[in-house]
Parts: structure tokens; sequence; C-alpha cells
């Protein structure tokens, strides 16, 4: 009898193992850490000029936030009348991992499917499928923005070849938040709030500026320093400088970076 007892211990023993193995495998497989959703770095802002049937191009933004929201803005080139469209939404995944569905999209409009890929994303027809033959590479968005730039401090230290004198890096400063898509900046007076797009690298374009009302010093340089910045279209980093540059040999601004202090200089 003891030995009986004895056999059926171990084989409920085996038999609770081999269970287990098969939870683990099993969870294991339902979650693969070579997707896009798990392996790349998709969080960001992809931009590109998508095919039109009746005019130059789509011109495309597509903001991907971590929390699975988006921000689409598109307008059509070379129409007279085409204004900026925005929608803005959640996303979800589809099961292969690598493709997601943008939600609020009108069904027919346009397609909802993206499928991400290493630094760009590319968009799928409207039953989710990769669109091939001689089009296939013209639904690419390429992601934008520059590490070396965004979300770090720059204080201006010359402003239209001149020494801007009563500089220091809480009143004159520029800051290109990533996460948001906006630069906020400050010369002496108002904080100014700029949307912006940062294309290779160092390719710069500004809108939609919003700033605080509060009345500037006769000698403040903020309105020639907006003024300046609708020109700008192009930027320059060496090392710890950042120049904003009007066409490729002309720069606005000059600022270099405000380091974070480290212990031993407090």
């Amino acid at each position: 009898m003891k030995k009986v007892l004895a056999l059926l211990s171990v084989f409920a023993l085996i038999t609770a193992m081999a269970s287990s193995c098969e939870e683990k495998q099993s969870s294991s497989e339902s979650t693969d850490p070579h997707t896009a959703m798990n392996a790349l770095d998709w969080e960001g802002s992809y931009y590109g000029t998508l095919p039109c049937a009746d005019c130059e191009g789509i011109d495309t933004e597509l903001r991907l936030n971590e929390d699975n929201t988006y921000r689409l803005t598109t307008s059509y080139l070379g129409k007279e009348d085409t204004q900026k469209e925005t929608i803005e939404g959640a996303f979800e995944w589809l099961e292969d991992g690598n493709t997601i569905k943008l939600l609020g999209i009108e069904e027919g409009t346009r397609s909802p499917f993206v499928k991400i890929e290493e630094n760009r994303v590319r968009y799928l027809d409207l039953e989710g499928n990769v669109i091939e033959g001689e089009l296939e590479n013209y639904y690419l968005l390429t992601k934008g923005g520059n590490p070396l730039v965004e979300d770090m401090k720059w204080q201006l230290v010359e402003f239209d070849g001149k020494e801007v004198k009563e500089s220091d890096p809480d009143h004159y400063y520029i800051m290109f938040d990533s996460k948001v898509g906006l630069a906020h900046a400050e010369v002496g007076c108002n904080v100014l709030n700029f949307a912006y797009r940062l294309k290779n690298d160092v390719e710069v374009q500004f809108t939609q500026d919003m700033m605080t009302m509060m009345a500037c010093p006769e000698d403040s340089i903020e309105d020639e320093f907006l003024a300046a910045l609708k020109d700008v279209h192009r930027l320059s980093i060496d090392e710890d400088t950042l120049l904003l540059m009007k066409g490729e040999t002309t720069p606005v601004a000059r600022y270099i970076l405000v380091k974070e202090k480290s212990n031993e200089d407090l």
C-alpha cells in the first residue's frame, strides 16, 4: 500500500511539473520579444509625402505616443484651397505585434493600418496588406527628431551676429521637447512656444507660435527673434554648440548646451 501511495505521489508531482512547463512555454510564445511592439523604439514623429490621385502628394506627419495615442496631420500639396487636417485618437496593436490600427479614421476615407519598421512606418491598404508594385516604397514615412538636439536646454549666447551680454540659461534659451513636438524658448521676456518638425536630423520647421503676453522692455530682441525664426530651416550641431541657420551658411542664433550640475559642482 505504501508503495502504491509513493508511486501516486511521484506521478502527481511529474504531472504538475509538466503542466507548469507547458504554461511557461505558452506564456513565452504569447509574448514575442522580437516584434516591433517590443523590440523597436517606435514612439516619435514620422514624416513623408504619400501618393495622391488628384494632387502633387499628401504631406503627412504621424505622431505615435507611448500611451498608444496618435496625432495624424495631413495636407494636400498643389491645391489652392488646401488646409491641414489633424486627427487625434488612440491606436491598437494587431496580433502580429508589428502593425497598428488608427482608431477614429472614417471608414473608406483612408487606410487606418500602419506597419512599424526600423525608424520608419509603412502605410498599408484598406485591408491591412502591403501595397506592392511601383509605388510600394512611396508609402513610407521616416522617423524624425535628433537626440543630439532634443530634450536638453540650450542657452542663447549670440543673435544676429552680436553677443547677448545679458544672457543667462533661465531667460535666454531654447528647448526641443520631443514628447509633444514643441520648442520652448525665451529671449529675456515672454515664454515662446512653437510646434516644430525636425527631419533628417537638421532640417527644421517652426509653426504655430504661442506666447505669453507680457510687455517687453524697449531693448528687447524678442520681435527680431520671432521675425528671424521664420527664415530658419536648418540646424547645425557641433559638440556643445547649436546654430539656427538661415540657408546653408548664415547663422541666425548661436546656443551652447546647458549641462546639468554634478554633486561636485554644488
